[in-house]
């Protein structure tokens, strides 16, 4: 009985040595990434007269984003400065000289680890997207009421659906633009282009649309051909005000207004998007097939009946159609790589949600031996070992995440690599450990 009240006080002990460190090193680094996306969007997110609530709110979400990612690195560090601590003290000399093995020791810890990364998982799968698809809601109402953040020079951006400006020049105060050119679709699908050399911003805060005022420019609309009759309309200015309504876009249908809209799926339609994707992708592929056999197939036909028939213009006619299908072709090659590279985002962000849990596991196995074998606490050592090994971590996730999603590699293994390298180090880590060959040598 006497063994038993022993090990159950063991167990408490090293649970109270772990936990509050793990607290205060989790919101430490918590807090360094808060400040480091404020650092990074502070000229995005001043200035702009954004209510310093949405401000905060965006804050809070991100916050919930990078979570998977400290919860990790807290575990390493503290597993370090934990049995560095009690190896640095001789704790674990008279431990292992009661009879207690180095496991034993760790054992508490490293069923709080698995309690953690469990929780992570679930967090991952509910929270996390829940968090993504808001910050989407608040970043849309941002970018209808505050237009101008999303503006960039020399680049075509899409404010909203069927609206593309692109803006040569963004003055020091965003509102004022240079070398402007507009497009999007009036009443009727009329198409609407507008090129101006200057212009200026100007927000409508009672119905949450805006106005352009340009100067010296061009108005031209194409307008809808209505069967019978073309028209459209060409207006020279010296100065134009067009306005903006806000659209009337339902949050539901913010999917394809995204492009990381995969991140706000949890593990179930992840799996259904996927499934989705794949048939989708083997009907498209067959329908190409279908399609370039009976192009070619006609072609070669003809092919054969102009051969018999020496006429120039035949044959240039002939060369024509085969550049067309040349053209069709590398189309649709680019077409189904965009396709195979959706597809591999959703994979990749599928496995992503097992991925962290496991590395906590495998961080924490890494981390206890170490700190046996270093027999240093505090914030020094430990704190250095543990960013080097975190950082080779995260550098060889992001080359392979970056490689997964291009869909160079499997999507599976460019999210499970980083891993597979840890894992055997930290078995092998950890079994030298408790078998005493690091420990006593």
């Amino acid at each position: 009985m006497s063994i038993r009240i022993q090990i159950k006080k063991l167990d408490l002990y090293m649970i109270r040595l772990f936990m509050a460190p793990f607290l205060i090193i989790f919101f430490s680094i918590f807090f360094v990434f808060i400040v480091q996306f404020f650092w990074s969007k502070v000229d995005e997110l001043t200035g702009k007269n954004i209510n310093i609530l949405i401000i905060l709110k965006f804050i809070y979400y991100f916050g919930i984003s990078i979570i998977p990612l400290v919860i990790p690195i807290s575990i390493l560090l503290t597993s370090i400065m934990t049995y560095g601590y009690i190896s640095e003290n001789q704790e674990i000399i008279a431990i292992t000289s009661s009879g207690i093995s180095l496991f034993r020791v760790m054992k508490p810890l490293l069923c709080i680890t698995l309690l953690l990364s469990v929780g992570l998982y679930f967090f991952s799968d509910f929270s996390i997207p829940e968090a993504k698809r808001k910050a989407q809601k608040l970043g849309y109402q941002i970018s209808i009421t505050h237009p101008s953040m999303r503006l960039k020079e020399g680049v075509f951006v899409n404010l909203f659906p069927d609206f593309f400006i692109k803006i040569g020049k963004i003055g020091k105060n965003s509102n004022l633009l240079e070398k402007i050119f507009i497009f999007f679709y009036g009443k009727n699908l009329a198409i609407n282009t507008i090129l101006a050399e200057k212009g200026v911003l100007i927000q409508n805060k009672k119905d949450g649309g805006f106005q352009i005022k340009l100067m010296k420019g061009f108005f031209y609309r194409d307008n809808s051909y209505d069967g019978k009759t073309y028209s459209y309309q060409m207006v020279h200015f010296d100065s134009f005000i067009q306005s903006f309504k806000r659209p009337l876009i339902e949050y539901k249908n913010l999917d394809d207004y995204y492009d990381d809209s995969y991140k706000t799926l949890d593990t179930k339609k992840l799996m259904e998007k996927i499934h989705f994707l794949k048939k989708e992708n083997c009907q498209l592929d067959s329908y190409f097939h279908k399609y370039n056999y009976d192009y070619l197939f006609q072609k070669k036909k003809n092919f054969f009946k102009m051969s018999k028939n020496r006429s120039i213009l035949l044959h240039r006619k002939m060369i024509d159609h085969l550049s067309l299908l040349i053209n069709q072709l590398q189309y649709q090659k680019k077409f189904f790589q965009d396709r195979k590279k959706y597809l591999a985002k959703h994979q990749f962000e599928l496995h992503k949600k097992f991925t962290f849990p496991v590395t906590c596991i495998i961080m924490f196995l890494i981390g206890a031996p170490l700190g046996a074998i270093i027999r240093k606490g505090g914030m020094g050592l430990p704190t250095i070992i543990a960013i080097i090994i975190f950082i080779i971590y995260y550098t060889l996730l992001t080359i392979t995440q970056n490689q997964g999603e291009k869909a160079k590699i499997w999507p599976w293994m460019g999210a499970w690599i980083p891993n597979f390298v840890f894992f055997p180090l930290s078995i092998w880590i950890a079994y030298k450990t408790v078998m005493d060959d690091f420990y006593y040598s």
